[in-house]
């Protein structure tokens, strides 16, 4: 009966999956711990730094990730358009074609290195796309760069103070 006890304890610890933590809590969206590393990790990755999670680039990555939080709130109230699907699969190769000479094999390497999955790179320049988007629709960039920046700055500035964010683990806090 005890081995009964014990096989059945091992199969369910073989099964338990790691839990990810909650970092941040942006009004009723959340920003995970590991979401929080791998902005790190994407930032280094995309202007070709050494990553560090540095507790200041953890802090960056939170307030970036909490504006991202903002703005796709925005675009599913204003319902924005996202990036069409037959694009957003033209983006990893035309990022390879810019950095990498399209060779895949030195992207995947590249990525590797970083900890960085081509989706999750996928996933970050759709996300930029969309962003592009909004800040084009939203706050008319293509006419006036700094007006429009100035105008983002203002908006963000007025979303955080619009909206509960809780910062769970209090050293991302700014």
């Amino acid at each position: 009966m005890r081995t009964l006890l014990y096989l059945g304890v091992v199969a369910l610890l073989a099964q338990a999956e790691i839990v990810d933590r909650i970092a941040i809590r942006v009004g009723n969206k959340i920003i995970t711990a590991s979401e929080v590393e791998l902005r790190v990790r994407l930032a280094a990755f995309q202007n070709h730094e050494k990553a560090e999670t540095t507790a200041a680039n953890r802090r960056e990555a939170a307030r970036q990730l909490v504006d991202q939080r903002l703005v796709e709130r925005e675009m599913e109230l204003g319902h924005y358009p996202r990036l069409e699907a037959e694009k957003r699969a033209r983006l990893l190769p035309a990022y390879a074609a810019q950095f990498y000479s399209s060779d895949a094999g030195a992207l995947g390497a590249a990525l590797a290195n970083y900890g960085i999955t081509p989706a999750e790179l996928e996933e970050d320049l759709a996300r930029q796309a969309d962003l592009l988007t909004f800040l084009g629709l939203r706050f008319r960039i293509n006419e006036d760069v700094g007006k429009a920046d100035a105008d983002l700055d203002v908006w963000v500035r007025d979303q955080r103070g619009r909206t509960v964010i809780e910062y769970l683990q209090k050293e991302l806090a700014p």
